[in-house]
Protein backbone atom coordinates (compact mmCIF):
# COMPACT_ATOMS: atom_id res chain seq x y z
CA UNK A 1 0.00 0.00 0.00
CA UNK A 2 1.27 3.14 -1.26
CA UNK A 3 0.60 6.29 0.91
CA UNK A 4 2.14 9.71 1.11
CA UNK A 5 1.76 12.43 3.97
CA UNK A 6 3.40 15.79 2.65
CA UNK A 7 3.80 18.66 5.26
CA UNK A 8 4.35 21.70 4.32
CA UNK A 9 5.72 24.08 7.64
CA UNK A 10 4.87 27.13 5.96
CA UNK A 11 7.55 30.31 5.54
CA UNK A 12 10.37 27.14 7.41
CA UNK A 13 13.03 28.60 5.19
CA UNK A 14 17.05 27.39 5.97
CA UNK A 15 19.06 29.71 4.54
CA UNK A 16 18.92 31.88 1.49
CA UNK A 17 19.35 31.07 -1.57
CA UNK A 18 21.74 31.60 -4.25
CA UNK A 19 20.13 34.31 -6.07
CA UNK A 20 18.49 35.98 -2.68
CA UNK A 21 20.97 39.19 -3.69
CA UNK A 22 17.99 39.58 -6.25
CA UNK A 23 15.18 39.97 -3.20
CA UNK A 24 17.20 41.94 -0.84
CA UNK A 25 17.08 38.60 1.40
CA UNK A 26 21.24 37.53 1.25
CA UNK A 27 21.84 36.61 5.25
CA UNK A 28 18.14 35.33 5.69
CA UNK A 29 17.46 32.03 7.66
CA UNK A 30 14.20 31.88 8.90
CA UNK A 31 15.20 28.15 11.24
CA UNK A 32 19.22 29.31 11.80
CA UNK A 33 18.23 32.88 13.13
CA UNK A 34 15.69 31.64 15.38
CA UNK A 35 17.60 29.27 17.00
CA UNK A 36 20.45 32.18 17.25
CA UNK A 37 17.95 34.64 19.03
CA UNK A 38 16.96 31.66 21.42
CA UNK A 39 20.39 30.90 22.13
CA UNK A 40 21.34 34.58 22.63
CA UNK A 41 18.22 35.17 24.82
CA UNK A 42 16.69 37.63 22.06
CA UNK A 43 13.65 35.90 21.46
CA UNK A 44 10.97 37.92 22.66
CA UNK A 45 9.22 37.02 25.95
CA UNK A 46 10.85 33.43 25.29
CA UNK A 47 12.51 34.26 28.72
CA UNK A 48 15.26 31.71 28.36
CA UNK A 49 18.98 31.22 27.43
CA UNK A 50 19.43 27.74 25.45
CA UNK A 51 18.69 25.56 22.68
CA UNK A 52 15.68 25.53 20.64
CA UNK A 53 13.95 22.06 21.70
CA UNK A 54 13.46 19.98 18.14
CA UNK A 55 15.44 16.97 18.72
CA UNK A 56 12.48 14.64 16.54
CA UNK A 57 13.13 17.30 13.26
CA UNK A 58 16.58 16.86 13.76
CA UNK A 59 16.58 13.20 14.24
CA UNK A 60 15.35 12.95 10.71
CA UNK A 61 17.85 15.70 9.31
CA UNK A 62 16.80 19.16 9.87
CA UNK A 63 20.33 20.55 10.86
CA UNK A 64 21.98 18.09 8.45
CA UNK A 65 20.65 20.31 5.71
CA UNK A 66 20.60 23.53 7.66
CA UNK A 67 24.55 23.58 7.67
CA UNK A 68 24.49 22.21 4.43
CA UNK A 69 21.98 25.41 3.37
CA UNK A 70 23.69 27.97 5.22
CA UNK A 71 27.45 26.61 4.99
CA UNK A 72 27.57 28.01 8.57
CA UNK A 73 27.46 27.16 12.36
CA UNK A 74 24.35 26.89 13.71
CA UNK A 75 23.69 28.68 17.33
CA UNK A 76 21.00 27.39 19.41
CA UNK A 77 20.22 24.00 18.02
CA UNK A 78 21.99 20.51 18.61
CA UNK A 79 22.76 18.03 15.94
CA UNK A 80 22.34 14.18 16.81
CA UNK A 81 24.24 10.94 15.19
CA UNK A 82 21.06 9.12 15.61
CA UNK A 83 19.39 10.36 12.13
CA UNK A 84 16.05 7.90 11.37
CA UNK A 85 15.38 10.18 7.87
CA UNK A 86 16.49 11.05 4.90
CA UNK A 87 17.37 14.82 4.10
CA UNK A 88 18.04 17.60 1.22
CA UNK A 89 17.97 21.15 0.82
CA UNK A 90 16.28 22.71 -2.49
CA UNK A 91 16.65 25.76 -4.08
CA UNK A 92 13.73 27.54 -5.87
CA UNK A 93 13.24 28.04 -9.50
CA UNK A 94 10.22 29.83 -9.47
CA UNK A 95 10.50 33.54 -9.73
CA UNK A 96 8.98 34.86 -6.51
CA UNK A 97 8.86 33.66 -3.43
CA UNK A 98 5.30 33.29 -2.62
CA UNK A 99 2.94 30.94 -1.25
CA UNK A 100 1.12 30.05 -4.42
CA UNK A 101 5.19 29.84 -6.28
CA UNK A 102 6.21 27.55 -3.72
CA UNK A 103 3.66 25.42 -3.35
CA UNK A 104 3.42 24.82 -6.98
CA UNK A 105 6.77 24.15 -7.61
CA UNK A 106 6.24 21.52 -4.98
CA UNK A 107 3.63 20.09 -7.08
CA UNK A 108 5.92 20.00 -10.14
CA UNK A 109 4.56 23.22 -11.50
CA UNK A 110 7.13 26.03 -11.04
CA UNK A 111 6.26 29.57 -11.65
CA UNK A 112 8.38 30.53 -14.58
CA UNK A 113 6.57 33.73 -15.18
CA UNK A 114 6.11 37.14 -13.36
CA UNK A 115 3.20 37.43 -11.40
CA UNK A 116 1.62 40.88 -11.47
CA UNK A 117 1.59 43.01 -8.39
CA UNK A 118 -0.49 45.97 -6.70
CA UNK A 119 2.98 47.63 -5.83
CA UNK A 120 2.27 51.76 -5.14
CA UNK A 121 2.21 52.00 -2.10
CA UNK A 122 -0.28 55.03 -1.76
CA UNK A 123 -3.03 53.41 -3.67
CA UNK A 124 -3.04 50.13 -5.26
CA UNK A 125 -6.01 48.39 -7.31
CA UNK A 126 -5.70 50.39 -10.40
CA UNK A 127 -9.04 52.75 -10.66
CA UNK A 128 -10.73 51.71 -13.45
CA UNK A 129 -10.75 47.71 -11.80
CA UNK A 130 -11.97 49.55 -8.46
CA UNK A 131 -14.50 51.21 -10.72
CA UNK A 132 -15.43 47.83 -12.46
CA UNK A 133 -15.99 45.69 -8.82
CA UNK A 134 -18.52 48.73 -7.52
CA UNK A 135 -20.64 48.86 -10.18
CA UNK A 136 -21.04 45.11 -10.93
CA UNK A 137 -21.33 44.24 -7.06
CA UNK A 138 -23.51 46.88 -6.46
CA UNK A 139 -21.39 48.92 -3.58
CA UNK A 140 -21.51 52.04 -2.61
CA UNK A 141 -17.61 51.98 -2.61
CA UNK A 142 -14.61 50.58 -1.00
CA UNK A 143 -11.97 51.32 1.61
CA UNK A 144 -7.94 51.03 2.07
CA UNK A 145 -6.61 50.32 -1.84
CA UNK A 146 -3.56 50.56 0.00
CA UNK A 147 -0.53 48.63 1.42
CA UNK A 148 -1.22 47.67 4.58
CA UNK A 149 -0.79 44.67 7.38
CA UNK A 150 -4.08 42.83 8.52
CA UNK A 151 -4.08 44.09 11.96
CA UNK A 152 -3.31 47.57 10.76
CA UNK A 153 -5.96 47.64 8.24
CA UNK A 154 -8.52 46.87 10.65
CA UNK A 155 -7.31 49.44 13.15
CA UNK A 156 -7.75 52.27 10.48
CA UNK A 157 -11.15 51.26 8.34
CA UNK A 158 -12.81 48.85 10.55
CA UNK A 159 -15.42 51.26 12.14
CA UNK A 160 -15.95 53.10 8.83
CA UNK A 161 -16.71 49.54 7.27
CA UNK A 162 -19.47 48.67 9.72
CA UNK A 163 -20.91 51.98 9.14
CA UNK A 164 -20.55 52.32 5.13
CA UNK A 165 -20.83 48.48 4.91
CA UNK A 166 -17.88 49.36 2.16
CA UNK A 167 -15.55 46.67 1.53
CA UNK A 168 -11.71 46.83 3.09
CA UNK A 169 -9.41 45.99 -0.30
CA UNK A 170 -5.68 45.70 0.96
CA UNK A 171 -2.22 44.76 -0.88
CA UNK A 172 0.80 43.59 0.00
CA UNK A 173 4.53 42.84 -1.32
CA UNK A 174 3.15 39.44 -2.39
CA UNK A 175 1.28 39.21 -5.68
CA UNK A 176 -2.23 38.99 -3.76
CA UNK A 177 -5.73 41.64 -3.21
CA UNK A 178 -6.82 41.00 0.32
CA UNK A 179 -10.89 41.82 0.84
CA UNK A 180 -11.75 42.43 4.65
CA UNK A 181 -15.32 42.74 5.67
CA UNK A 182 -17.11 42.21 8.78
CA UNK A 183 -19.16 38.64 9.21
CA UNK A 184 -22.02 39.99 10.87
CA UNK A 185 -22.13 43.31 9.31
CA UNK A 186 -21.09 42.66 6.01
CA UNK A 187 -22.01 39.16 5.68
CA UNK A 188 -19.53 36.14 4.96
CA UNK A 189 -21.51 34.61 1.79
CA UNK A 190 -21.18 38.03 0.49
CA UNK A 191 -17.85 38.47 0.87
CA UNK A 192 -17.14 35.20 -0.66
CA UNK A 193 -19.05 36.39 -3.66
CA UNK A 194 -17.41 39.68 -3.96
CA UNK A 195 -13.72 37.55 -3.57
CA UNK A 196 -15.31 35.39 -6.23
CA UNK A 197 -15.98 38.22 -8.25
CA UNK A 198 -12.43 40.34 -8.73
CA UNK A 199 -10.87 37.10 -9.03
CA UNK A 200 -13.22 36.27 -12.67
CA UNK A 201 -12.52 40.17 -13.08
CA UNK A 202 -8.50 39.34 -12.80
CA UNK A 203 -8.94 36.41 -14.81
CA UNK A 204 -10.85 37.83 -17.76
CA UNK A 205 -8.58 41.11 -17.79
CA UNK A 206 -5.28 38.35 -18.07
CA UNK A 207 -3.61 40.34 -14.81
CA UNK A 208 -1.61 37.54 -13.23
CA UNK A 209 -2.44 38.21 -9.48
CA UNK A 210 -1.80 35.02 -7.75
CA UNK A 211 -4.60 34.83 -4.91
CA UNK A 212 -8.14 37.24 -3.62
CA UNK A 213 -8.42 36.76 -0.37
CA UNK A 214 -10.97 36.80 1.59
CA UNK A 215 -9.84 38.10 5.54
CA UNK A 216 -13.33 37.99 7.11
CA UNK A 217 -13.69 39.67 11.29
CA UNK A 218 -15.72 40.24 14.21
CA UNK A 219 -16.09 42.91 16.94
CA UNK A 220 -17.14 46.37 17.36
CA UNK A 221 -14.22 48.65 18.17
CA UNK A 222 -11.10 49.40 16.11
CA UNK A 223 -8.78 47.82 18.98
CA UNK A 224 -11.34 44.90 19.16
CA UNK A 225 -11.79 43.63 15.66
CA UNK A 226 -10.03 40.23 15.01
CA UNK A 227 -9.97 38.30 12.17
CA UNK A 228 -12.24 34.92 11.71
CA UNK A 229 -10.75 31.39 10.90
CA UNK A 230 -13.42 31.46 7.89
CA UNK A 231 -10.06 32.67 5.64
CA UNK A 232 -10.37 31.80 2.33
CA UNK A 233 -7.95 32.33 -0.70
CA UNK A 234 -9.49 32.10 -4.32
CA UNK A 235 -6.47 31.40 -6.72
CA UNK A 236 -5.84 31.11 -10.07
CA UNK A 237 -5.56 27.58 -11.96
CA UNK A 238 -2.33 26.12 -12.19
CA UNK A 239 -0.91 26.19 -15.78
CA UNK A 240 -0.02 22.32 -16.15
CA UNK A 241 -0.84 19.25 -14.29
CA UNK A 242 0.34 18.92 -10.99
CA UNK A 243 1.15 15.57 -9.14
CA UNK A 244 -2.16 15.56 -7.71
CA UNK A 245 -4.05 15.40 -10.85
CA UNK A 246 -1.66 12.91 -11.92
CA UNK A 247 -2.29 10.56 -8.88
CA UNK A 248 -6.05 11.07 -9.89
CA UNK A 249 -6.14 10.23 -13.41
CA UNK A 250 -3.85 7.62 -13.61
CA UNK A 251 -4.05 5.50 -10.58
CA UNK A 252 -7.36 6.36 -9.98
CA UNK A 253 -5.88 7.94 -6.46
CA UNK A 254 -6.90 9.87 -3.73
CA UNK A 255 -5.51 13.71 -2.62
CA UNK A 256 -7.09 14.60 0.73
CA UNK A 257 -6.18 18.32 1.03
CA UNK A 258 -6.09 19.64 4.85
CA UNK A 259 -6.20 23.46 5.56
CA UNK A 260 -5.36 25.84 2.76
CA UNK A 261 -4.22 23.40 0.12
CA UNK A 262 -7.03 23.23 -1.74
CA UNK A 263 -7.73 26.96 -2.13
CA UNK A 264 -3.97 27.15 -3.05
CA UNK A 265 -4.69 25.06 -5.77
CA UNK A 266 -8.12 26.17 -6.74
CA UNK A 267 -9.49 23.01 -6.04
CA UNK A 268 -7.61 21.30 -9.18
CA UNK A 269 -6.59 17.88 -8.40
CA UNK A 270 -7.91 17.50 -4.73
CA UNK A 271 -10.32 14.37 -3.81
CA UNK A 272 -11.43 15.93 -0.77
CA UNK A 273 -10.91 18.84 1.35
CA UNK A 274 -10.90 18.82 5.32
CA UNK A 275 -10.97 22.15 6.60
CA UNK A 276 -8.55 23.15 10.24
CA UNK A 277 -7.41 26.34 11.76
CA UNK A 278 -4.48 26.87 14.01
CA UNK A 279 -1.53 24.48 14.58
CA UNK A 280 -3.46 22.17 17.02
CA UNK A 281 -6.38 21.70 14.73
CA UNK A 282 -4.22 20.83 11.72
CA UNK A 283 -2.35 18.13 13.49
CA UNK A 284 -5.07 16.28 15.23
CA UNK A 285 -6.82 16.63 11.40
CA UNK A 286 -3.38 15.26 9.96
CA UNK A 287 -3.55 12.09 12.41
CA UNK A 288 -7.00 11.54 11.59
CA UNK A 289 -6.52 11.53 7.91
CA UNK A 290 -3.30 9.67 7.50
CA UNK A 291 -4.80 6.68 10.01
CA UNK A 292 -7.71 6.55 7.50
CA UNK A 293 -5.86 7.03 4.43
CA UNK A 294 -6.43 4.49 1.51
CA UNK A 295 -3.62 3.22 -1.10
CA UNK A 296 -2.54 5.95 -3.70
CA UNK A 297 -3.38 8.24 -1.32
CA UNK A 298 -1.48 12.30 -0.72
CA UNK A 299 -2.37 13.20 2.03
CA UNK A 300 -1.50 16.91 2.01
CA UNK A 301 -1.61 20.03 4.51
CA UNK A 302 -0.10 23.55 5.39
CA UNK A 303 0.60 24.32 8.68
CA UNK A 304 -0.20 28.30 8.04
CA UNK A 305 0.48 29.59 11.40
CA UNK A 306 4.33 29.88 11.23
CA UNK A 307 4.04 31.96 7.92
CA UNK A 308 1.09 34.29 9.52
CA UNK A 309 1.09 34.71 12.85
CA UNK A 310 4.78 34.77 13.44
CA UNK A 311 6.96 35.06 10.21
CA UNK A 312 4.74 38.68 8.67
CA UNK A 313 4.72 39.57 12.25
CA UNK A 314 8.28 39.01 13.03
CA UNK A 315 7.56 37.51 16.00
CA UNK A 316 10.55 34.84 17.05
CA UNK A 317 8.78 33.95 20.26
CA UNK A 318 5.71 32.53 18.84
CA UNK A 319 7.21 30.82 15.88
CA UNK A 320 9.74 29.52 17.94
CA UNK A 321 7.18 27.78 20.79
CA UNK A 322 5.41 26.73 17.50
CA UNK A 323 8.04 24.86 16.31
CA UNK A 324 8.72 23.51 19.59
CA UNK A 325 5.34 22.51 19.48
CA UNK A 326 5.49 20.56 16.55
CA UNK A 327 8.18 18.95 17.12
CA UNK A 328 6.87 17.60 20.28
CA UNK A 329 4.33 16.47 18.81
CA UNK A 330 5.85 14.94 15.69
CA UNK A 331 6.21 10.93 17.13
CA UNK A 332 2.69 10.58 16.46
CA UNK A 333 2.67 11.53 13.20
CA UNK A 334 5.96 9.15 13.10
CA UNK A 335 4.17 6.31 14.65
CA UNK A 336 1.45 6.12 11.64
CA UNK A 337 4.08 5.49 8.90
CA UNK A 338 3.60 2.53 8.15
CA UNK A 339 6.43 0.21 5.86
CA UNK A 340 5.62 1.64 2.41
CA UNK A 341 4.57 4.82 3.22
CA UNK A 342 6.34 8.36 3.00
CA UNK A 343 6.29 11.68 5.54
CA UNK A 344 7.76 14.17 3.68
CA UNK A 345 8.44 17.31 5.40
CA UNK A 346 9.19 20.66 3.64
CA UNK A 347 8.64 24.36 3.20
CA UNK A 348 7.41 26.63 0.41
CA UNK A 349 9.77 29.53 0.89
CA UNK A 350 11.19 31.63 4.19
CA UNK A 351 9.44 34.48 6.94
CA UNK A 352 12.98 35.14 9.03
CA UNK A 353 10.90 36.89 11.82
CA UNK A 354 14.46 38.45 12.61
CA UNK A 355 14.74 39.88 8.99
CA UNK A 356 14.00 43.51 7.83
CA UNK A 357 10.74 44.55 7.27
CA UNK A 358 7.72 42.04 7.17
CA UNK A 359 7.77 40.04 3.66
CA UNK A 360 8.76 36.30 3.07
CA UNK A 361 12.48 35.52 2.17
CA UNK A 362 13.78 34.00 -0.36
CA UNK A 363 15.31 30.73 1.45
CA UNK A 364 16.10 27.09 0.40
CA UNK A 365 13.57 24.85 2.09
CA UNK A 366 14.35 21.35 3.99
CA UNK A 367 13.20 18.28 2.16
CA UNK A 368 13.00 15.55 5.56
CA UNK A 369 11.84 12.12 4.27
CA UNK A 370 10.65 9.42 6.67
CA UNK A 371 10.53 5.93 5.13
CA UNK A 372 10.61 2.57 7.35
CA UNK A 373 11.85 0.67 4.60
CA UNK A 374 14.00 3.66 3.35
CA UNK A 375 17.66 3.81 4.03
CA UNK A 376 18.93 7.17 5.83
CA UNK A 377 20.24 9.34 2.82
CA UNK A 378 22.02 12.63 2.40
CA UNK A 379 20.49 13.43 -0.57
CA UNK A 380 22.40 16.84 -0.85
CA UNK A 381 21.37 20.04 -2.66
CA UNK A 382 18.32 20.06 -5.14
CA UNK A 383 17.65 22.82 -8.01
CA UNK A 384 13.94 22.74 -7.53
CA UNK A 385 10.80 21.68 -4.96
CA UNK A 386 9.96 19.85 -8.43
CA UNK A 387 12.25 17.10 -7.48
CA UNK A 388 9.98 16.40 -4.61
CA UNK A 389 6.81 15.63 -7.29
CA UNK A 390 9.29 13.77 -9.45
CA UNK A 391 10.18 11.80 -6.57
CA UNK A 392 6.45 10.67 -5.98
CA UNK A 393 5.84 9.85 -9.53
CA UNK A 394 8.45 7.45 -9.37
CA UNK A 395 7.19 6.04 -6.27
CA UNK A 396 3.91 5.95 -7.00
CA UNK A 397 4.89 4.52 -10.68
CA UNK A 398 3.66 7.45 -12.48
CA UNK A 399 4.47 9.25 -15.80
CA UNK A 400 6.88 11.59 -15.32
CA UNK A 401 6.65 15.11 -14.36
CA UNK A 402 7.77 18.21 -16.75
CA UNK A 403 10.54 19.32 -14.13
CA UNK A 404 12.46 17.90 -11.23
CA UNK A 405 14.62 14.71 -10.90
CA UNK A 406 13.88 12.55 -8.44
CA UNK A 407 15.65 11.16 -5.22
CA UNK A 408 15.71 7.48 -5.45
Amino acid sequence: MKRVFLIVLDSFGIGSTKDSHRFGDHGANTFGNIARSCFFNKANNYNRKGCLNVPNLVSLGLVKAALKSSKKKLFGVQDSHMILGSYAYSGEVSSGKDTTSGHWEIAGVPVLFNWDYFSSQSSSIPDYLIKDIIKTCNLTGVLGNCHSSGTAILDKFGEEHVFTKKPILYTSVDSVCQVACHEDFFGLKKLYKLCEYIRELFDKKNIKIARVIARPFVGEKNTKFKRTKNRRDFSTVPHDVTIMEKLIYEKNGEVIAIGKISDIFAGKGISRTVFANGIVDLFNVTLQEMSIAKNNTIVFVNFVDFDSLWGHRRDVSGYAKDLEWFDSNLPKLLKLVKNDDLLIITADHGCDPTWVGTDHTRENVPILIYSRLLEPTDFGYRETFSDISQTLAKYFDLSCMNYGISMF
